[in-house]
């Protein structure tokens, strides 16, 4: 027997882009904070949640290239910004 206390989102379609986006916004946030480690938790959390967005949308394609090309936006921000911060460091 097994005890859920909350219900496990819906990855499907709006939902699961949904989700995708808010960990956009919280990667971005954490970025302009300089927070490294929440990046890297929020880094772990994407994954995760790409691989079951990906899983839920296999019929809809179009839906994962949108949130996937976002996403890989956020991600080259973070990249950028990694190198600047590595650049800092050497000086």
């Amino acid at each position: 027997m097994t005890v859920q206390l909350v219900a496990e989102p819906d990855y499907r379609g709006r939902n699961g882009i949904s989700l995708l986006r808010q960990v956009q916004r919280d990667i971005i946030e954490a970025l302009h904070a300089e927070n490294w480690q929440r990046v890297r938790e929020l880094d772990q959390t994407c994954a995760a949640l790409v691989e079951r967005v990906i899983a839920a949308n296999r019929t809809d394609p179009s839906t994962l290239v949108s949130a996937l090309s976002e996403l890989k936006g956020v991600y080259a921000n973070l990249i950028r910004q990694c190198q600047q911060e590595v650049r800092a460091m050497a000086l």
